[in-house]
């Protein structure tokens, strides 16, 4: 007949101080592993024991210090125990002798239908627990493959377990009693100073490991101190943040310099602005400049043209008061007369005559070509003087001859009244 574990018992255990005693419970039905440690006290270290199951073959195992315990699967059937015995026997093994361990002794092992009372009962052990000094002996127990949720911590009698158990929670004061670099603030997540930027930090473990310090994890940590082997506790920012520091930084710097890139390209494109505006000042300048020169060049021409036209009138009244003929204009030539009074061969023209002595009347002259109308402003005399006279008396035929007599050219209009006629001779009388 199988047994239960007490709710009695398990609310004594809850009251009374911790004690390190109890056994594995197995199921019915279920084949599971046990631990069974020999008491060994002659100082051997390492021995021999013969171990029997009911209704299982007897087996051999080698134990050692410092637990001198050994597995044994155990499937058990109807029935309220399973007892266990085991005595020390010598063993030859590849031509050495193992000396028997000098003892012999017996474990119980209660037989149940379901764990839910060692469940419940480790459940309450660890409600009493600090939660860091609980999440530590959870490790441990499980570093030392020892199952809580299966073991009676009711049961009086001593079991292979025992010294794990206690060697569990006495390395977990000590590892909680050891300062972290975090102090009391969270390791997963606390306010710190970095280089002297403010961040938020996670605390690490660390060992010595092949003359290397190396980053370890807790559970790791929580094994040195169970096997009593230094370890030491570090800070450092936490990976998320960091990163994000670290792309915000990057963003800080990106946007710098875009902000630079933009203001050289602002002064740039004002530069650029700037010259453009001065060479077309500069072009607007040469354009007027070279407009203005270009009006006093036509300035000037016209003021040469008109100063010209005017000294060429000058000119040709001059040519006219000294009796010089005016060029024949080819566009339009003047008659020639029927009968020429004077020789044909050319002759120089002569110098104006001086006023001839009065003379015989002279014959009709020979028909000429009609004259063109002499102009308005044209004085008297040089009319007089245009007309052609007859042969001189036998006295004045020394005189040389006159040209033939021609038509007057058109007379241009009069220019307008110029500053330079007013210097000229007066006009002889006769």
């Amino acid at each position: 007949m199988r047994t239960r574990v007490g709710w009695a018992g398990l609310l004594w255990l809850c009251a009374a101080p911790w004690a390190w005693a109890g056994q594995y419970v197995l199921q019915a039905g279920q084949t599971q592993t046990v631990p069974v440690a020999v008491r060994v006290l002659n100082g051997e270290t390492r021995c021999n024991v013969r171990i029997s199951v009911p209704g299982q073959a007897d087996v051999e195992r080698v134990v050692q210090a410092p637990f001198f315990d050994t597995a044994v699967a155990i499937t058990p059937q109807d029935e309220e125990f399973v007892t266990v015995r085991w005595q020390g026997q010598a063993r030859r093994i590849n031509d050495q002798v193992v000396n028997g361990c000098p003892t012999q002794g017996e474990a119980r092992f209660k037989v149940v239908s379901n764990n839910a009372l060692t469940r419940a009962m480790w459940a309450g052990m660890q409600a009493q627990l600090p939660t860091a000094k609980a999440d530590c002996v959870r490790t441990a127990f499980a570093l030392e493959q020892v199952r809580p949720e299966w073991f009676d911590f009711t049961d009086p009698q001593p079991s292979g377990e025992d010294a794990k158990i206690e060697r569990a929670f006495a390395r977990c004061d000590a590892f909680l009693a050891q300062p972290k670099a975090w102090g009391t603030q969270s390791p997963q997540n606390h306010a710190c100073t970095v280089a002297g930027l403010k961040t938020r930090c996670e605390g690490f473990f660390t060992a010595r490991v092949d003359g290397k310090v190396q980053t370890i994890s807790r559970e790791a940590a929580i094994q040195r101190q169970l096997q009593n082997l230094p370890w030491s506790t570090g800070v450092r920012e936490m990976a998320s943040v960091k990163a994000a520091r670290i792309q915000e930084e990057k963003d800080r710097v990106a946007r710098a310099a875009a902000e630079e890139a933009a203001v050289l390209q602002a002064i740039k494109d004002s530069r650029v602005k700037a010259e453009r505006q001065a060479q077309e000042a500069k072009a607007a300048e040469e354009r007027a400049l070279q407009e203005k020169i270009a009006a006093l060049k036509a300035q000037i021409a016209e003021e040469k043209a008109q100063a010209a036209q005017e000294k060429n009138w000058v000119f040709r009244q001059i040519d006219k008061i000294r009796g010089v003929p005016a060029p024949e204009a080819k566009p339009q030539e003047a008659a020639k007369p029927a009968t020429p009074a004077t020789p044909t061969a050319p002759t120089p023209p002569a110098a104006p005559a001086a006023p001839a002595a009065p003379t015989a009347p002279t014959p009709p002259a020979a028909p000429t070509a009609p004259a063109a109308p002499a102009a308005p402003t044209a004085p008297a005399a040089a009319a007089a003087a245009a007309t052609p006279t007859a042969p001189a008396a036998p006295a004045a035929a020394k005189a040389a001859p006159l040209p033939p007599p021609v038509a007057a050219p058109p007379a241009a209009a009069a220019p307008a009244p110029n500053s330079a006629s007013k210097s000229l001779p007066p006009l002889p009388t006769n």
